[in-house]
Order: structure tokens, then C-alpha cells, then sequence
């Protein structure tokens, strides 16, 4: 859903914006999408509601302002073709631990269980940054872009969701060389006729 024209940004305007910005994304990380009403961001704000709608239009355009995601990949012309799944899963192990994007993927991931919305919003976005890592000449790129994306989603969601143990409290370091060693599986592994890929990744 397009965010709807808003006022003009004077300084009290994006101070409003930000306090909104602020608190919704400390709602929707805490008690998800469906438990957040507008009335108990507007309260933590310390703003009307009516300000929220002006700004943002509804709570879906809210959360989508929320949850807005660059996730920043790797260059892979700067990566060796053998160390780009080891790249990739440094990256993304820092990034869902960290701040920003990683708070909104959190929020991202535990709403896109109970909402449609938010479940294709992660399909988007590691879809559109996942792929460019495989060569798109490949007819198999897009299936070994999700069974990539697949991998680093069960590793925030067993990690940062439901805190499987001992994962939950599993050094960076470690946890970064086990995923890469899975992601880097999946780059170099052969397709059906047995030929290896590892040459055909994207430069």
C-alpha cells in the first residue's frame, strides 16, 4: 500500500514522523502487526491518532515505513566465487543481530507468520537482493537463490524467533562459518547432469 501524500515536512512534522516511526517499530517488534492499533502507537508516541493517519494513511502503510529494508549485500565482483556463500552468511549474521535493517527483519519475520503482507514483503526483498549472487544466465538461478534465502530465514527464525538452543547463544564467528559452509554448498553444488556451477557464479 502507497504512503499517501503527507503534509509539508516542517521540523515539528518529521518530529512527529520520527516519534511515530519510533514507536511503531517498538509495537510491531514487541507484539506484532495484528495485536498493534494505531491508538497504542499514538499513545506511546505521546501524539493523536489522527496524526498517525494524516502522516501514514493506515497501520499497513505505517508498517511498511517501518519495516523498510535495504539489505546492503556484499559486492560479488569483490568476492572470490569460492568464499561468496562465507560472504554472504557474515553479512547476513550480522545484519539480522544488528540494529538496522536487522530490527525490521526481525519485526518482518514474526509478522509474516500470521500475514500474508509481511511474508510476500520477505520474499520481495531477499528475492530481488538474494539472486543477483547467481548468474541469471542459469536456469536453476532462482531455485538455488531460495534455497539460499531459505537457509539464512531458518537461521533468524530458529535464532531470533523461537531461540533454539544452543544456536540462540552461539557466537557470531561460529555461527557465520556454519552457515557459510551450507550457503557455499549450495553455490557449488552440480546441477542434475552432474556438471559443477562454481564457475557460472556471478562475478
Amino acid at each position: 500500500m502507497a504512503i499517501p501524500n503527507s503534509p509539508a515536512p516542517t521540523p515539528k512534522g518529521r518530529r512527529s514522523r520520527e516519534a511515530i516511526l519510533r514507536s511503531a517499530v517498538a509495537r510491531f517488534e514487541s507484539d506484532g502487526f495484528e495485536r498493534t492499533t494505531v491508538r497504542t502507537i499514538a499513545k506511546d508516541a505521546q501524539i493523536d491518532p489522527a496524526m498517525i493517519i494524516r502522516y501514514f494513511g493506515s497501520k499497513e502503510a505505517l508498517f511498511l515505513a517501518a519495516t523498510s529494508i535495504d539489505l546492503d549485500l556484499p559486492k560479488v565482483d569483490a568476492t572470490p566465487r569460492s568464499r561468496l556463500g562465507h560472504a554472504l552468511a557474515r553479512h547476513a549474521v550480522s545484519m539480522w543481530g544488528g540494529e538496522s535493517p536487522g530490527r525490521a527483519l526481525r519485526i518482518l519475520l514474526r509478522a509474516s507468520a500470521e500475514d500474508e503482507g509481511a511474508a510476500e514483503r520477505v520474499r520481495a526483498v531477499f528475492a530481488a537482493q538474494t539472486l543477483p549472487f547467481l548468474s541469471r544466465e542459469l536456469p536453476d538461478s532462482a531455485l538455488r537463490s531460495s534455497l539460499i534465502t531459505s537457509q539464512i530465514l531458518g537461521y533468524a527464525f530458529a535464532r531470533y524467533v523461537i531461540g533454539i538452543s544452543p544456536l540462540a547463544g552461539v557466537g557470531d564467528d561460529e555461527a557465520a562459518t556454519l552457515l557459510g559452509a551450507s550457503l557455499q554448498a549450495i553455490i557449488d553444488a552440480p546441477d542434475a547432469s552432474g556438471t559443477q556451477r562454481a564457475g557460472h557464479v556471478a562475478r
